[in-house]
């Protein structure tokens, strides 16, 4: 791109951020749309060209001439959602820049929530270590102290608590594919506000005055850092789910396989001693 201000980005007196040394932003991570599928699909298109409809601003049209060579993955998903925003946007005004993506922000923020409730209900659910006590229940007390001394628990004790604890995480994981499909859908449409961000402000070149540029800065850094938030979050949750997962595999092992063998080697030795 030269350094001269691309026509349609002329809007007299206002001004957008200069295009990045390095080029054409990468996307979030989080947010990466390669190879991903948004929920809700674009619509299939008669005409290719509805986009570039003539009475679309000039600007939207670089616009959208833009994200389909620097994003093509992200522009064959989104393209309609683009066209839309980009007509919100152009001709940039710092009103609209100030403003930019606040719901979705709003939105993210409130399905964060979730998320962390059902990381704290899993901690507060203390199954490892009920778990551990239940098989340590099996084993003989050893040395003569214990022998002596302990009251050992039977195991068939932690059998119902156990059972409500596998339904607890049982529920959590479903819990959780819906907390965490929400705010992957939320974050996805944080990026198309992203993505529109930056666009705009390469095309604008130096077109921009300070205030502008400024603003534009910060509320892309600030879609940003909902971004890497977001991406954390979700990495927790998968986390969390995958030792959910562990758990209702050894609870189920204990209950199905493990106390039944040992309610039946008590009975044997119960049946032995009663013939002796």
């Amino acid at each position: 791109m030269t350094d001269q201000t691309p026509k349609a980005f002329d809007f007299e007196k206002e001004q957008v951020l200069p295009p990045d040394c390095a080029g054409s932003p990468a996307v979030p991570k989080a947010l990466d749309f390669s190879g991903a599928q948004l929920t809700s699909p674009a619509p299939q298109r008669a005409v290719p060209k509805a986009l570039f409809e003539s009475e679309d601003h000039a600007a939207v049209r670089d616009a959208l001439t833009t994200v389909r060579t620097d994003y093509p993955a992200l522009f064959a998903h989104s393209e309609q959602r683009l066209a839309a925003l980009f007509r919100r946007i152009l001709p940039v005004k710092l009103a609209l820049v100030t403003d930019w993506a606040e719901a979705p922000l709003i939105e993210q923020a409130a399905l964060l929530a979730p998320i962390t409730d059902l990381v704290r209900k899993f901690s507060e659910m203390a199954v490892p270590a009920l778990l551990a006590a239940a098989l340590e229940s099996t084993q003989e007390p050893t040395g003569l102290f214990g022998k002596l001394f302990s009251r050992p628990t039977s195991p068939a004790q932690y059998k119902p608590e156990l059972i409500a604890s596998r339904a607890k995480l049982q529920q959590l994981i479903t819990d959780s594919e819906v907390a965490t499909r929400n705010l992957d859908e939320s974050a996805k449409t944080l990026t198309l506000h992203w993505v529109v961000l930056a666009v705009v402000a390469q095309l604008a070149g130096r077109a921009a005055d300070a205030t502008l540029l400024d603003v534009l800065q910060q509320r892309r850094t600030l879609i940003q850092q909902a971004a890497r938030q977001a991406e954390l979050s979700m990495l927790q949750m998968g986390q969390v789910r995958q030792q959910a997962a562990e758990l209702i595999g050894q609870v189920s092992s204990f209950l199905t396989v493990t106390l039944p063998a040992l309610e039946m080697a008590q009975t044997q030795s119960r049946g032995s001693a009663d013939r002796n």
